[in-house]
């Protein structure tokens, strides 16, 4: 199967490039014949995969983290052609969601011997796909902010970033309409989620899966600074759902729109991040 890498190397601040040679000569070992390509910028990657099927690439393999494999997903959604990730980003919560080892060696003997498996996907309003997770609100404020940080490594940056955004940022008015019915009121944030996991090992949506056809939905209310403060850790684990102030709810995918979200004070969100 040929097969297309398209590398960010930017990913995990740079260190990708540490390892691609291991990465390459592990792949051509395997008897995988793969082409790397190195992302000229961090808008490239869906470019270069719809040239890449236009070439006649089979698979087309992410590797970087949770930035890149969104970008690919987006662009690869209806294609046909099948989606790879090697795990060399901060986050790899989607990977890791697919069952992907974290190591990159081991991922790349899941490309000579996995099976592929189909997913769902979800669209924005505003054309945007994602597969991991939709956030609105704090949680936009802490991804915008977290990919401004360069000097943590890994997957807390997103855990520094909530402690951070916490202290500035200020509850919105939201209106949820969904398939089993409708939900208004004051909220932090709400998480769309596809993925159980996302943001460096938070299980905002623990029980999400990827292929049941649903989107899970959490609404998190107007906590005070404490008690969010108490709950965040337990987002690490998927235990903050038995605080009472947080709304856990199931909405079917099988209609389109599956949801509509409005944020009746646009100053305080700054826009749906997708994942």
């Amino acid at each position: 199967m040929r097969t297309l890498v398209i590398v960010n190397p930017t990913a995990n601040r740079g260190r990708v490039l540490q390892v691609l040679p291991q990465v390459e000569g592990k792949l051509k070992e395997l008897g995988i014949d793969v082409t790397l390509r190195i992302s000229p910028s961090p808008d490239a990657p869906p470019k270069m995969a719809r040239e890449g099927i236009a070439e006649g690439f089979q698979r087309i393999v992410a590797a970087g983290g949770d930035g890149t494999s969104h970008a690919l997903s987006g662009a690869m959604t209806g294609t046909g052609v099948t989606l790879g990730f090697l795990p060399l980003g901060r986050g790899n919560d989607f990977a890791t969601a697919l069952g992907t080892p974290r190591d990159p060696l081991a991922a790349c003997e899941v490309l000579r011997s996995g099976q592929s498996v189909q997913i769902d996907v979800g669209r924005s309003g505003t054309g945007q796909f994602f597969v991991n997770m939709a956030g609105a609100g704090f949680d936009s404020e802490c991804n915008r902010y977290g990919n401004q940080v360069r000097w943590i490594k890994g997957g807390i940056v997103y855990y520094y970033a909530a402690i951070v955004q916490i202290f500035r940022f200020k509850a919105a008015n939201f209106t949820l309409l969904h398939d089993n019915g409708a939900w208004k009121g004051k909220a932090l944030m709400i998480g769309i989620g596809n993925s159980p996991q996302y943001g460096g090992g938070m299980h905002l949506t623990p029980h999400a899966k990827l292929n049941d056809g649903f989107f899970d939905i959490v609404v998190v209310g107007d906590l005070g600074k404490g008690d969010f403060l108490r709950t965040l850790p337990k987002v690490f684990s998927g235990n903050h759902l038995s605080n009472q102030k947080s709304l856990n709810s199931r909405l079917t995918a099988s209609r389109s729109p599956a949801m509509h979200l409005i944020a009746l004070t646009p100053t305080a969100i700054s826009s749906l991040t997708c994942r």
